[in-house]
């Protein structure tokens, strides 16, 4: 046994093996994941908010957030009508403020069918706001035109919008 032992060592020393010290809580391993997630937002009086939907979630608990991947959000009035639906390849939630950040492909569809298309949106859900960063280019489309700009800021039913720098264009229907 003792034979055997040595061996071992020798051979994981000499084949440049090495263990890495460390807790499991030092790892970035997600504490959970969960296939077909959902979570429901609900405002006080129990009226449902918002609906997050992933087809992936991974938990990270000592880091407040929740990674996804193809997600959806669909939001609510009090009523149970549809406000808005956003859709994007990945993104997360702070599971301490619930806010959400959403990148890859992002569409917001109001119900005043206006539709918003930017690479990266982020959801404050404390001022029920949308923002994009600063350097990204976001495109509102309503009827037959656009408007494209920078810094956008945006309730969830995207009546109210501020961009800044904008390029716009109206076309005309035949």
């Amino acid at each position: 046994m003792k034979k055997f032992l040595i061996i071992f060592i020798l051979v994981v020393s000499g084949c440049g093996v090495s263990f890495k010290s460390g807790s499991l809580k030092d790892r970035d391993f997600p504490d959970q994941v969960l296939s077909e997630f959902k979570y429901i937002s609900s405002d006080n009086s129990g009226n449902k908010e918002w609906e997050l939907r992933a087809s992936l979630a991974k938990s990270y608990n000592q880091k407040n957030e929740i990674i996804l991947e193809n997600l959806s959000i669909t939001f609510f009035h009090s009523d149970g009508r549809i406000k808005s639906f956003l859709s994007a390849n990945k993104g997360y939630i702070n599971t301490q403020n619930m806010n959400v950040y959403a990148e890859g492909n992002v569409k917001i569809f109001s119900e005043g069918k206006a539709l918003l298309e930017t690479k990266k949106i982020y959801w404050d859900n404390n001022l029920k706001r949308f923002y994009s960063e600063s350097n990204e280019i976001v495109t509102l489309w309503r009827n037959n035109s656009y408007v494209k700009g920078y810094n956008l800021i945006a309730d969830v039913e995207l009546k109210e919008i501020r961009m800044d720098y904008i390029h716009s264009e109206v076309r005309e229907t035949n």
